[in-house]
């Protein structure tokens, strides 16, 4: 089996961790993204500012912070949503994101009284876990347009959990010898029924 294959199957299984994260919903164009290849990585971002990555980079360790093992920072989410936003998105959902983002640190801004980044570590957390309850405290409309912070939530844990950090460091990694082929005979599955 060739190693894109198996790739992809480690991609899916992957993807399926996020969803049961996630709540079960994981929109169209990051599983596109996920299953086109983005990954996080320690490379530059290049389309996103320096501030921009800044910000996102703080609000995904916010969101996944280092512990006993490595935050969203340094597992490389926000070099994952810079490729993954500019590379794979449409142009619709990547100037949804945009505006979305814009409007995030806007709004922190003027209720911080100091753009988001000067703030206390402490004062982030308290905004972004606000904004978080604002959106998944109650209903969630799953049919409204997703808000900045369910698209960061979403990208954050898809980018860490698919990442090399996030597979082999946090979830439970057991390389299991030989490849899946779900399309053989009984008699080249050995012949027996599993037991249940």
């Amino acid at each position: 089996m060739s190693d894109q294959v198996q790739n992809l199957m480690d991609r899916k299984e992957a993807l399926k961790r996020v969803a049961y994260l996630m709540g079960g919903a994981i929109s169209a164009p990051t599983i596109l993204g996920v299953m086109s290849g983005c990954t996080a990585s320690q490379a530059k971002p290049t389309n996103f500012s320096p501030e921009e990555i800044k910000f996102l980079g703080q609000v995904a360790d916010i969101i996944i912070p280092p512990t006993d093992t490595p935050g969203a920072k340094e597992a490389g989410v926000p070099t994952f949503m810079d490729d993954m936003i500019f590379t794979i998105w449409d142009e619709e959902d990547r100037d949804y994101f945009l505006v979305t983002m814009t409007d995030f640190m806007d709004k922190a801004d003027r209720e911080l009284g100091k753009p988001f980044l000067e703030a206390t570590n402490q004062e982030q957390k308290d905004f972004i876990y606000k904004e978080h309850e604002i959106v998944f405290g109650g209903d969630v409309d799953w049919e409204a347009p997703r808000p900045f912070i369910w698209q960061m939530k979403e990208m954050t844990f898809t980018g860490y959990f698919t990442s090399e950090i996030g597979m082999t460091q946090v979830l439970q990694y057991q390389m299991v010898p030989g490849y899946f082929d779900g399309c053989i005979t009984f008699e080249e599955a050995g012949g027996k029924v599993w037991a249940a």
